[in-house]
């Protein structure tokens, strides 16, 4: 689980996640921009890059990603559930807010299948890297705290 957080490190996650989605969706407009000009509002200006309604479209979603993490990874609301569950519902209610912003704010036609599985594809990929960079940072914390312990332990064995 995720430590208590102040709203200075929530906006600072919200942030950076907000800035590297807009980098890759800008690459993306680039690399295909003008192909998909036609099929997605995404790609409204072309190989331009992302026009400002989709910009803050982005980060609304972003911000409300942001806002589940914080539900589900912390204790605030709850409190006893494993952290495999938790992942789960979280990326759950995220693919949910991710589906809902698509039909919403019209992202590419709700009746193109190629254009979900993409979506789900990427998705997916997604949840993987971050499953795998939260368990990375995880074990990383917990390798220092227990250095940090045996650390402890020696010293006060030693007196």
């Amino acid at each position: 689980m995720e430590k208590k957080r102040s709203i200075f490190g929530f906006l600072s996650s919200v942030f950076m996640i907000y800035g590297a989605t807009i980098l890759l969706l800008n690459i993306m407009c680039l690399l295909f921009g003008s192909k998909a000009q036609e099929v997605s509002s995404l790609f409204s200006l072309g190989n331009s890059g992302v026009s400002s309604a989709t910009a803050f479209q982005f980060l609304l979603v972003i911000t409300a990603v942001n806002l589940l993490r914080y539900l589900f990874m912390t204790d605030i609301l709850i409190k006893n559930m494993s952290v495999t569950v938790r992942m789960v519902l979280m990326f759950a209610s995220a693919f949910a807010a991710a589906c809902a912003a698509i039909v919403i704010f019209g992202w590419f036609p709700s009746g193109m299948i190629i254009t979900w599985i993409l979506f789900i594809i990427c998705f997916a990929a997604s949840c993987t890297i971050s499953t795998l960079i939260s368990y990375a940072a995880q074990k990383q914390e917990n390798d220092r705290l227990e250095e940090a312990l045996k650390k402890f332990k020696e010293e006060n064995t030693n007196e």
